[in-house]
């Protein structure tokens, strides 16, 4: 019994991992993911132009030059839009009656969608987290601290991971929010809102609640579990138990609305 279910669970994943090949709109979220990281390094040139040009005072002045800061937040939101796509597509479709029929167990296909999405996220995370920092390193060059985050490349590996961890679990949570909508729209609104619109809106609020709220938010998220500087208030273990609450909350409300509705 448990090998016909393992067995049922490895097509279940391999039939998901065709399915999010064959989607176009997987391949343009991740034009979008390629535009946002080059737009990141145009930015990033534009102000270590402006740098160059500065006075030592005012190079005093400038802020850390760390790419995840402009890069990450819309990579997030075009991986997390696959993995929500990996749910919604199917009932925009109306193929998800035939994926139950070939998988009538509806908490082993959301786990194999949930592991699709995962590895989406970790791929993805990756390829953009390190391509962030290559161009960090490219433009930044042997260039000084503040403006430089990690004067050597080492200093980089911790935030780098971690982007790439925040990143996956953007994915898992985009795709628990499509379970629980079944909505493209819905899913893609609530995931740009959770990693767009929010840390631009709690810049907007008293100090207090700025940082309180900021510090929850998934962009934020990359340099408090890293542990590098940053303003928020979290420790790298609290950092660590907000991502698992992410994880945790939209999975399990995903697979309550997944088991209990109608298709």
């Amino acid at each position: 019994m448990t090998a016909l279910m393992d067995r049922t669970f490895r097509d279940a994943v391999a039939a998901e991992w065709m399915k999010v090949r064959s989607l176009r709109s997987t391949w343009a979220f991740l034009a979008g993911g390629v535009a946002a990281t080059a737009l990141g390094a145009l930015i990033l040139f534009m102000l270590v132009s402006a740098y160059d040009a500065a006075t030592p005072a005012e190079r005093a002045g400038y802020e850390t030059a760390d790419p995840t800061v402009v890069t990450m937040p819309f990579v997030m939101f075009f991986v997390g839009a696959i993995g929500a796509m990996l749910v919604t597509s199917e009932y925009a479709t109306r193929s998800i009656g035939p994926a139950l029929l070939a998988v009538p167990r509806r908490r082993l296909l959301l786990g194999a969608k949930a592991t699709v999405a995962g590895l989406v996220g970790l791929g993805c995370g990756a390829l953009f987290s390190l391509l962030a920092f290559a161009d960090a390193r490219l433009l930044l060059g042997d260039r000084p601290q503040p403006i430089n985050p990690w004067p050597r490349w080492t200093d980089a590996i911790p935030t780098v991971l971690c982007a790439t961890l925040t990143v996956t679990v953007t994915c898992l949570v985009a795709m628990g929010l499509g379970a629980v909508l079944r909505s493209t729209a819905g899913a893609l609104t609530v995931i740009g809102s959770l990693v767009l619109v929010a840390p631009i809106f709690a810049h907007f609020l008293p100090t207090v609640w700025q940082l309180r709220l900021a510090s929850v938010l998934l962009p934020n998220l990359t340099p408090q579990l890293a542990g590098s500087d940053h303003p928020y208030l979290l420790s790298q273990g609290g950092a660590a138990a907000v991502t698992a609450g992410y994880v945790l909350l939209t999975l399990t409300a995903g697979a309550v609305a997944f088991t209990r509705r109608d298709t």
